[in-house]
């Protein structure tokens, strides 16, 4: 009963602690053996180990600044949304794991801090969707939701703007290096993120109304369809360019496909829906015309 109740601190707390003990271990021992800071860094950065340890204090900076974000701008996150999270984050370490096959002979800390950040990015765009996904089972809106929302809208859309901006002209300058992918990876989050916007407003347009929006369906309809369209042409060029430079691009296939067949089934929806339309027509001007020849 008493190693029941017993309290173990949590493992973040834990990994805390440990990559910065290793840390300054680490640095204390380089700047020991040498006498100047030119050389102790030299040490720190031609040992394995060491670069590993360094890495781990990196990772553990990102996981902070990534929690005291979400709690600046999304509070605190919902079981649904915790748990969503981990289901994403399991695919795209396993698509980040594939493209870093791709990128081997390029690859270095540059590219894996790339590969962070991106990843950092792709977190946030998850929780943004969920949250306007949220705002269907909400009758009103918060000041503090508007600002919070707002204010992160804002910030995602520059970063990936700035980020397929510098791809471009690193492209233009230097010809295709590992920026590429990461070009039309944040060229996709930035597709993601418009439809998201155009959701978040077609949402606060409907609780504005009451919830009694009838149009709202037809144009969630639309956003989606154009998202798929948009996705799928950034897939397509994506898998090209890759293909010409650095061989089968295996970790955006499933993506690849599921936007094709999303897309397929979004306009067999839409000719079912305007074939729905017509036959409604034509029965109403039946009915039309019957009831002006009984009167």
């Amino acid at each position: 009963m008493a190693n029941a109740n017993r309290w173990s601190p949590p493992r973040l707390v834990v990994y805390g602690i440990t990559t910065v003990v290793l840390n300054i271990g680490i640095i204390a021992l380089a700047f020991i053996n040498h006498d100047y800071y030119y050389t102790a860094c030299i040490q720190l950065s031609q040992s394995g180990a060491a670069m590993m340890i360094l890495a781990n204090m990196g990772i553990l900076m990102t996981i902070l600044l990534g929690k005291l974000f979400s709690r600046i701008f999304f509070g605190r996150l919902r079981a649904i949304e915790v748990e969503r999270l981990y289901e994403q984050g399991w695919f795209a370490v396993t698509e980040t794991c594939l493209a870093l096959a791709i990128l081997r002979d390029e690859f270095d800390a540059a590219t894996l801090a790339l590969f962070v950040f991106l990843l950092f990015c792709k977190v946030f765009h998850w929780i943004y969707e969920e949250r306007v996904s949220f705002m269907e089972q909400q009758t009103g809106l918060t000041a503090l939701f508007l600002v919070r929302t707002v204010s992160l809208s804002f910030i995602l859309a520059s970063v990936d703007f700035i980020m397929v901006m510098y791809a471009i002209e690193n492209t233009k300058r230097y010809g295709p290096t590992m920026l590429v992918v990461f070009g039309f990876e944040f060229a996709l989050l930035l597709v993601r993120f418009m439809s998201t916007w155009a959701k978040l407003m077609l949402n606060t347009v409907d609780i504005l109304r009451g919830g009694e929006w009838e149009e709202k369906q037809a144009y969630v309809f639309y956003v989606d369809f154009v998202d798929d369209l948009a996705k799928l042409v950034v897939y397509v060029r994506f898998f090209f360019v890759l293909m010409k430079f650095y061989g089968m691009p295996i970790h955006i296939l499933r993506e690849l496909y599921i936007t094709a067949r999303s897309l397929i089934n979004r306009c067999g929806d839409w000719i079912r829906y305007r074939k729905a339309m017509q036959n409604m027509h034509l029965q109403t001007t039946k009915l039309s015309n019957l009831s002006s020849q009984r009167s």
